[in-house]
C-alpha cells in the first residue's frame, strides 16, 4: 500500500512547537502530518544554543502545590493534559539546565505520547493552488521534500523555528566568524583581541564564554542594549548572560560599544579592522563620527536568526516578511499573509514582543489555543467554553479569582496578549442579590486581539475580558531596578503594581465600560495572605464582586476592598510628615538632576580617527 501523503493539516518541523501541535491534534482526532527534516524531534537543540546552557528557567520547587501554577515556573515542558504529565522539571534541578537533555526530553515526549511525525523529510519547495469547490474557493498546499516526494494539504503551519542566520549587511562580513558556526576551543582565544556584533542573548552568551579567556572583547551593537530586568521581556538580555556588561562596568577591559560597523577587512598581518560609526549626542556640536578600529584577532557575528527561510515558498504562496525579512507578518492567530498557511512556535514572536510567544514557555499555550481555533475554522467547532448557569455572583467571582492565582496560560502571555473572555447573558433587568436566570460562558486563553474583531464579542450586551497584566510601565518614573516600591495599597483601582495582576475590562457591545486593576502579590495570587497581619485577604475577590454588581445588578455590592480593616489601619501604617515628604522630593530631584548633568568633554569631531589602541 502507497503511503499517504495527503492530510487537512500539515506542520513543517517537529522542535517543541510542532510536537506541541501534534500533541493537540491527536487528542483532537484531527486529521494531520507533521513532517521534519532530522531523524528525531527537536533537532535545533543539539546544536543551540552554541555553549549548551539553556537560559529558560528551570524551577522545580514552587511552594504552591498547584501543577498549573508551578507550570508558571517551568519554562521548558511541554503542555500535557494527563494525569501524570511527563515534565522537563524531572530530568534536572538545574536552574539553568543543558540543552541536551531537552533534546531528550523531547524525544520521550513523543515516545510516550502518540504523534504522526515523518522524519527525514527536507521539504525545499512549497507550491499553493486555489481550486473551486462548487460555489466555494478552497486552497491546497502541495510540499515537495528533497527526494521529490510531494504531500498535499488543505491548511498549512510553518514551525521551523530560527532557521537561516541574519546576516548582516555589512561588506567584509564573509570574512569573519559567525555565532552559528564559531570555534568553541577557548585555546584559540586566549589573550587574543576579540570584536562580537551584536548585542542580543546570543553575542551575550559568547562573551560571557570567553570573558576568562580572551585578552579584550568589544562588543558592538547599533541599538541600545535592552535588558530583561527592565523591560520585563524575556526575550531582552537576561543576568545569566551579563558577565561581560558586570566587568566592562568595573573596568576589567571588556568594553561595549553603541555603533553601527560599516566595514570589515583583513590586513597583511591576518588580523581584521572594522570601520562603524558612532553617534555623539554630547559632543560640541552634536554629530556621527566614523572611527576604525584595527588589531582584531577575531570578529565573530552574532546578529540572530530569520524565522523563515523565504526561499522554500513559490511566488504561489511568498509570505510577506517585516523587519530586515526577519519575522513574518502575522494576522491576529497567526496566519500570514498568504491565506490558510499559519506560523508556530518562536516566530509567534512576529507579534508579540512583550510576552513569550519566543520562548517554550510562551509558544506552548499559542499553540494549544491555535489548536482549538483552527477546529473553530476549519471544522465548524465550537470554541471551547465553560458554562455558569444560573448566574451566582459568589460562585463566579470566587472561582475567576482563584483561576488567575495558579493559571499559567494568561501568567505568561501576559500584558493581555492572551485573554480569557466572561460572556454575561443574563435574563431580566431586576436587581438580585440570589442566583438569577441565564448563563456566563467562560472562554480560556485566546488572542485578545483577535477576540476584539469577532462579532460574537462586539455584539455581546456585556463581556468581560480578564488578563494578567505587569503594570510597572505606568510607575512614573522608575529609576532601581531591583526594588520596586508597592503602589497604594489601599486603592481599590491599582494601576501601579511592581507585580503582574489580574485586570478585568467590562465591554458592553463592544466598547469599554470600566477598567479594574485588583491588585499584585509577591507570589503574584490573589487567593493568599500577602503577609502576618494581612487582615483582608478577601479584598480581590471583593473588588470582583463589587465589579460584577455594578454591571450586572447581580448579588450584593459594598464588599471591603481595602488591604486593612480600619482599626488595623493606625497600627501597621505611619502616615509621612511633611518634613519627611520635602525630604524624599528632593532625593528624586537631586537624583535626576544628577542623571542630566553628563558632560563630554570630548568638543572635536573628527571624519575619521584610528583607535586601534583603544
Amino acid at each position: 500500500m502507497a503511503e499517504r501523503t495527503d492530510y487537512e493539516y500539515i506542520v513543517v518541523g517537529a522542535g517543541p512547537a510542532g510536537v506541541q501541535m501534534a500533541y493537540y491534534m491527536e487528542k483532537s482526532k484531527m486529521d494531520y502530518l507533521v513532517v521534519e527534516r532530522a531523524d528525531g524531534p527537536g533537532s535545533f537543540y543539539r546544536k543551540y544554543p552554541r555553549h549548551r546552557n539553556l537560559i529558560s528557567i528551570n524551577k522545580k520547587y514552587n511552594v504552591f502545590p498547584e501543577p498549573e501554577f508551578n507550570m508558571r515556573h517551568d519554562w521548558n515542558s511541554l503542555l500535557c493534559d494527563e494525569e501524570d504529565p511527563l515534565l522537563f522539571t524531572d530530568y534536572s534541578e538545574d536552574l539553568f539546565p543543558n540543552a541536551g537533555l531537552l533534546v531528550k526530553y523531547i524525544e520521550d515526549f513523543c515516545k510516550k505520547y502518540k504523534t504522526n511525525i515523518r522524519y527525514n523529510t527536507n521539504i525545499t519547495n512549497v507550491h499553493r493552488d486555489e481550486k473551486s469547490n462548487g460555489h466555494k474557493s478552497r486552497s491546497r498546499f502541495t510540499l515537495t521534500d528533497e527526494k521529490g516526494t510531494t504531500f498535499t494539504c488543505r491548511v498549512l503551519m510553518i514551525g521551523t523555528g530560527p532557521i537561516v542566520p541574519h546576516e548582516p549587511k555589512i561588506p567584509g562580513v564573509e570574512l569573519i566568524d559567525s555565532y552559528q558556526e564559531h570555534s568553541l576551543d577557548l585555546e584559540e582565544y586566549k589573550n587574543k583581541k576579540v570584536c562580537i556584533l551584536g548585542g542580543g542573548n546570543s553575542a551575550f552568551e559568547v562573551a560571557d564564554h570567553l570573558a576568562g579567556s580572551a585578552g579584550l572583547i568589544h562588543m558592538f551593537n547599533r541599538h541600545p542594549v535592552k535588558f530583561a530586568w527592565d523591560t520585563h521581556f524575556v526575550g531582552h538580555l537576561r543576568a545569566v548572560n551579563n558577565n561581560v556588561l558586570d566587568m566592562y562596568h568595573l573596568k576589567s577591559l571588556h568594553a561595549l560599544r553603541q555603533c553601527e560597523a560599516t566595514r570589515i577587512w583583513k590586513t597583511e598581518d591576518g588580523k581584521f579592522s572594522i570601520e562603524y560609526d558612532m553617534h555623539l549626542p554630547n559632543w560640541d556640536p552634536p554629530g556621527t563620527g566614523r572611527f576604525v578600529t584595527s588589531g582584531y584577532d577575531k570578529i565573530i557575528s552574532c546578529t540572530g536568526w530569520k524565522f523563515l527561510n523565504i526561499a522554500m515558498f513559490d511566488d504561489s504562496c511568498k509570505p510577506e516578511m517585516h523587519t530586515e525579512d526577519k519575522y513574518p507578518v502575522l494576522d491576529e492567530h497567526w496566519q500570514s499573509t498568504v491565506p490558510d498557511m499559519y506560523v508556530i512556535g518562536t516566530a509567534m514572536q512576529a507579534r508579540d514582543r512583550r510576552a513569550a510567544s519566543g520562548f517554550i514557555h510562551g509558544f506552548r499555550y499559542n499553540v494549544r489555543t491555535l489548536t482549538n481555533m483552527l477546529q473553530n475554522t476549519y471544522n465548524s467547532k465550537e470554541l471551547k467554553k465553560q458554562i455558569f448557569s444560573p448566574i451566582d455572583q459568589e460562585e463566579i467571582c470566587n472561582f475567576v479569582v482563584k483561576h488567575i492565582s495558579v493559571v499559567s496560560g494568561l501568567y505568561q502571555m501576559g500584558q493581555g496578549f492572551l485573554c480569557d473572555v466572561m460572556l454575561i447573558k443574563k435574563d431580566g433587568d431586576a436587581k438580585t442579590d440570589a442566583p438569577t436566570a441565564g448563563r456566563v460562558e467562560y472562554l480560556r486563553e485566546l488572542p485578545q486581539a483577535w477576540v476584539k474583531k469577532q462579532d460574537w464579542f462586539m455584539d455581546a450586551k456585556m463581556a468581560i475580558i480578564i488578563t494578567i497584566e505587569d503594570t510597572i510601565s505606568k510607575y512614573p518614573t522608575l529609576s532601581a531596578t531591583e526594588f520596586f516600591t508597592p503602589g497604594d495599597a489601599n486603592a481599590s483601582n491599582c494601576k501601579c503594581s511592581p507585580f503582574p495582576q489580574g485586570v478585568f475590562r467590562v465591554y458592553k457591545n463592544g466598547k469599554m465600560a470600566e477598567e479594574l486593576y485588583i491588585g499584585g502579590s509577591l507570589v503574584v495570587r490573589a487567593d493568599t495572605r500577602n503577609f502576618d497581619g494581612d487582615t483582608n485577604p478577601e479584598r480581590y475577590v471583593n473588588k470582583v464582586k463589587n465589579l460584577f454588581f455594578r454591571h450586572t445588578g447581580i448579588g450584593k455590592d459594598g464588599f471591603y476592598e481595602q488591604l486593612f480593616s480600619p482599626d488595623m489601619w493606625p497600627k501597621v501604617y505611619r502616615p509621612w510628615t511633611q518634613e519627611e515628604i520635602a525630604e524624599q522630593t528632593k532625593k528624586e530631584v537631586d537624583k535626576l538632576k544628577k542623571a542630566q548633568q553628563f558632560e563630554c568633554s570630548i568638543s572635536i569631531l573628527r571624519p575619521q580617527v584610528d583607535v586601534s589602541d583603544m
